[in-house]
């Protein structure tokens, strides 16, 4: 199966921790297991550097990884945005060539980026919020214009959603996402 795995960063940006951290290990796990898998980031090494080798396939975990650049590091210190228009032009023409894409986090640029390619071109995707869904923390505001705007709709168009928690589950279905929605706890 050819998967497309889209996050804000990737290694070797370790420190940004979370998301990046758990996008490589899944990355790792699906080609292990055969999988055709790539990555589609942005080239943000840290808030102040980035990746070297931009547009171009780098092999890591197994996967083909293309870092995308990211527009301004000032969007990335203020408001922790990773802007990649690079994602955009280029998931016009190579998405429909995947089985599926699997989006990482909640009201992030590159989703923005992939999402209306794999709706266009039926191309289903799984959304996974990797616990950042609430709107408990700073720029509530900016995440329920976001979320009208473009978020309840990325959620509700998805094929699958992973919720890691219960919490994170209600989390969802809080946002609209069916009823039937199940966690799996591992």
């Amino acid at each position: 199966m050819r998967i497309l795995q889209v996050t804000p960063t990737y290694p070797p940006a370790w420190s940004y921790g979370g998301i990046s951290r758990a996008v490589y290990e899944i990355t790792k796990e699906l080609s292990k297991r055969g999988h055709d898998v790539e990555v589609w980031t942005s080239d943000a090494l840290d808030l102040h550097s980035r990746v070297k080798s931009v547009n171009a396939l780098t092999v890591k975990a197994g996967a083909k990884v293309r870092y995308f650049k990211n527009l301004s590091f000032a969007l990335t210190r203020m408001l922790n945005i990773h802007i990649t228009p690079g994602m955009v032009t280029f998931a016009k023409g190579e998405l429909r060539d995947f089985d599926v894409v699997h989006l990482h986090g909640a009201r992030i640029f590159q989703s923005l980026a992939v999402y209306p390619y794999a709706k266009k071109y039926g191309v289903p995707y799984v959304f996974q919020a990797h616990g950042s869904l609430p709107k408990i923390m700073a720029k509530q505001r900016l995440k329920w214009v976001y979320d009208v705007s473009f978020g309840y709709r990325l959620l509700r168009d998805a094929s699958k959603v992973i919720a890691l928690s219960r919490l994170e589950a209600e989390q969802y279905r809080g946002m609209g996402m069916h009823a039937s929605l199940k966690s799996s706890l591992l």
